[in-house]
């Protein structure tokens, strides 16, 4: 069973074709994602460009035609011209409702704060299995939550580590995703169907929160985690 096969059956509920676009500038890169996605029945690739500059004037030509994509997998650190983060600045002016999904060499919690900041809907390593990078286009598309992988996330997390209360740096990076679906009222088994775990693996997780955090109750965790900023 694929991974991304519970995010590509909730998206067939809602018609019509995930239409993306690809920015990155190592050949190689392109040509794996194209061999990817070219046979994926519910995706279509709109264009490819190798410069930020020549994506957005894709843009501009298509004005008052929003959206021209659904979905723009861009490299963060592109050794012409802009770099993805100028790109995905200039690309909320033209087509607000386009989503990006960072494909970074870059581990650099730094770039991974910076994308964040700028409000991307997802960020995965190009070192990461290929079928979670489908599985992320999928996810983006049906949450507005965004999708970073264990490493990803993993990093985040770590990177705060000087600035945040000893309590949250008690908390494994499985549990502060938990912990911040809580607080956005996901239910149990939401959460479950969200990261591919069980029922019961939630309520563990929940049990151990509880007492890391010294809390009593759900609510608790919830107002933790908005007072601390994770959600």
């Amino acid at each position: 069973m694929h991974v991304y096969k519970e995010a590509l059956i909730a998206y067939l509920m809602v018609k019509g074709k995930i239409k993306v676009l690809l920015l990155d500038d190592h050949k190689v890169v392109i040509d794996g994602l194209l061999s990817l996605l070219r046979d994926d029945p519910q995706i279509d690739i709109e264009a490819v460009f190798t410069k930020g500059e020549e994506a957005l004037q894709f843009f501009r030509k298509g004005a008052g035609k929003e959206p021209l994509v659904d979905v723009v997998v861009a490299d963060l650190r592109m050794r012409r011209g802009i770099s993805g983060l100028e790109f995905v600045v200039q690309l909320r002016a033209l087509s607000p409702k386009t989503k990006v999904l960072i494909l970074s060499m870059s581990e650099d919690p730094s770039d991974i704060h910076a994308a964040v900041r700028l409000g991307v809907s997802g960020y995965l390593f190009k070192s990461q299995d290929v079928d979670l990078f489908r599985k992320a286009i999928y996810e983006v598309m049906r949450d507005d939550r965004p999708f970073m992988s264990q490493e990803v996330l993993r990093t985040f997390v770590e990177s705060q580590e000087e600035r945040q209360p000893e309590q949250i740096r008690q908390l494994t990076a499985r549990e502060i995703e938990v912990l911040r679906l809580i607080a956005q009222e996901y239910t149990t088994a939401e959460i479950a169907d969200k990261l591919i775990i069980s029922e019961a693996t939630v309520d563990t997780h929940r049990r151990n929160m509880i007492q890391k955090l010294k809390v009593k109750s759900i609510v608790g965790l919830a107002n933790f985690a908005i007072r601390n900023g994770l959600v």
